[in-house]
């Protein structure tokens, strides 16, 4: 569907590019956020990157989550971000695009966060409903 006709186990970062990777190609203006999204229903933009980067922050942290599942810092599609909510994702993004180096504070960063933690209860977008988890 994509037309993906390289090596799976090689992927480049050309190929494939991380939430992190695309915050802050968006933020020095070198990517449409309108490009980063799900066309299957119509969402896409700079809050959609911002979901990803919490869901990546989550999955290092060993919290692995399903994409439709929201909780903790965002805004909705449409809304523009806030300069305290562009800030915040600014530093997950820098954390998240090397996480190796930088996994203490990756660690730190979530442990510490509530607006980025998963507590236990999130909105289901598929299913329209807060759920526990």
């Amino acid at each position: 569907m994509i037309g993906f006709a390289g090596d799976p186990f090689a992927i480049t970062s050309t190929e494939f590019v991380t939430a992190g990777h695309a915050w802050q190609a968006w933020r020095r203006g070198d990517l449409d956020a309108g490009r980063c999204g799900l066309s299957a229903i119509n969402e896409h933009g700079a809050f959609w990157i911002a979901g990803n980067l919490r869901l990546d922050l989550a999955s290092l942290n060993k919290v692995e989550m399903l994409p439709w599942d929201v909780w903790g810092a965002r805004w909705e599609p449409g809304e523009q971000p806030t300069d305290a909510q562009l800030e915040l994702f600014d530093s997950v993004a820098s954390l998240t695009v090397d996480p190796d180096t930088r996994f203490p504070e990756v660690r730190s960063r979530y442990e510490g966060d509530d607006a980025l933690r998963m507590d236990g209860t999130v909105f289901n977008v598929a299913r329209g409903q807060v759920e526990t988890v």
